[in-house]
């Protein structure tokens, strides 16, 4: 009933509020001017049945014009002018002041202030107190030109009943349309300014991080720079600084790269090639590469994914996605430790998981680990990270139109599951 609802009155997307107030309005006309032809013929008057005729078309066709055309403003202004030549016509020929006109102009008023620009609201004000006085003052002035129209007094009374219904039912809607209207768009106003403010939170955490840690491994290269310049260092202690600094490096660069593709994501600049990838090949020299930085840690890292497995991805996505999942299990398993990357089929999906034996997730950490609200950590030999290489993670896989998540407990290791639909 909503669905065919909206699709009457239009959806917020496409149609303003005061648009989709008029097309209450226009729809409500057209059923009450329907109903009062008959109404009418059934009371004795005659002329406003032949009348209201027209006038049913006339509203329909104001409705297309705002619904389908999108020329709300010229079909508010027609409505207006028409609507009050019809209610002259409509005071004059049904008993006037001793009919129930004036509480349809007081309708048709209401109806006008929820639909007319704020501007052009005092003009219609105006044009509505000067017609209604001028209509009163001519019917004081010459009393036999409206006569009474009804056929007695019950058709009077049954008429006012039948206005007075309309009446409250009519304004009943378009009150209601207003208020939900209102509560629904100061809601979703709500939401993007808490959004905006989480958006803020974590870009300020994030620059805040950065200023700290991507100082520190520049301090450190400049450092070990002046130290291998020193002419009594001997070859293990400058062996020593070259591999600290060759570590900073590596380090300073990973950082950058998921700091870079991050950036590019906010400013909705990334484009997604999805298309049919041999996972193997497509991970083999990843996983070859953080092979030999493991080794650094005695770490052995175990290529267990199967031959012939293929699924719909971005290959440099893809990529960058498990060489951070890769990084994050070197740097919290402990020297000989073990990883195993590997992959199995789940219907229409394939799983690709990471496992490592290190030091696992607590549950209050795991609720936070792909946003910007997690804490940065330490890893098992002082590696650094600003936590920045899982929320690309999660944000490239989404990208793929896939899902990632983690199960972890402390002290005995994590996986990070990845899914990913086969081609």
């Amino acid at each position: 009933m909503k669905t065919h609802w909206t699709s009457l009155t239009g959806s917020p997307e496409t149609h303003t509020l005061e648009a989709r107030i008029f097309h209450i309005t226009c729809i409500f006309t057209i059923l009450l001017f329907s109903c009062s032809i008959f109404f009418n013929y059934f009371i004795g008057l005659y002329n406003l049945s032949l009348l209201l005729i027209p006038s049913v078309f006339v509203a329909c066709g104001l409705y297309y014009l705002s619904k389908v055309k999108y020329q709300h403003s010229l079909a508010v202004f027609v409505f207006c002018v028409l609507g009050n030549i019809l209610f002259i016509i409509f005071f004059l020929n049904n008993s006037g002041i001793n009919g129930p006109s004036l509480v349809i102009y007081m309708l048709f008023f209401f109806l006008v202030m929820s639909i007319v620009p704020v501007s052009q609201r005092f003009l219609w004000v105006a044009v509505n107190i000067i017609v209604a006085i001028l209509l009163i003052t001519y019917q004081y002035k010459f009393p036999e030109a409206v006569p009474l129209k009804h056929r007695d007094g019950f058709s009077r009374s049954l008429d006012f009943a039948y206005v007075y219904f309309f009446t409250l039912l009519i304004v009943y809607f378009i009150i209601t349309n207003i208020i939900n209207s209102h509560n629904r768009e100061k809601t979703l106003a709500e939401n993007r300014a808490e959004l905006l403010e989480l958006s803020n939170q974590s870009k300020n955490k994030l620059f805040s991080i950065l200023a700290h840690d991507l100082r520190s491994p520049l301090n450190s290269i400049q450092n070990f720079l002046e130290m291998s310049l020193e002419e009594h260092l001997s070859e293990t202690e400058k062996k020593l600084i070259h591999s600290s600094l060759l570590r900073e490096t590596r380090y300073t660069r990973q950082m950058l790269i998921n700091l870079l593709s991050w950036s590019k994501t906010q400013m909705e600049g990334v484009s997604v090639n999805l298309t049919a990838l041999d996972l193997q090949e497509t991970l083999e020299s990843t996983i070859l590469l953080q092979a030999s930085l493991a080794e650094e840690k005695g770490i052995i890292i175990n290529n267990l994914i199967r031959e012939g497995i293929q699924v719909t991805g971005d290959h440099d996505m893809l990529e960058l996605v498990i060489r951070n999942l890769i990084n994050n299990a070197i740097k919290f398993t402990p020297f000989g430790g073990e990883i195993n990357i590997s992959s199995e089929d789940h219907g229409t999906e394939c799983w690709i998981s990471v496992q490592d034996n290190g030091v696992g997730i607590t549950k209050s950490n795991e609720q936070n680990i792909f946003s910007l609200q997690s804490q940065s950590t330490y890893g098992t030999n002082n590696e650094k990270g600003v936590g920045l290489g899982l929320v690309l993670c999660r944000e490239f896989i989404l990208l793929q139109q896939g899902k990632i998540w983690v199960e972890s407990e402390p002290n005995e290791g994590t996986t990070f599951f990845i899914s990913l639909r086969l081609a």
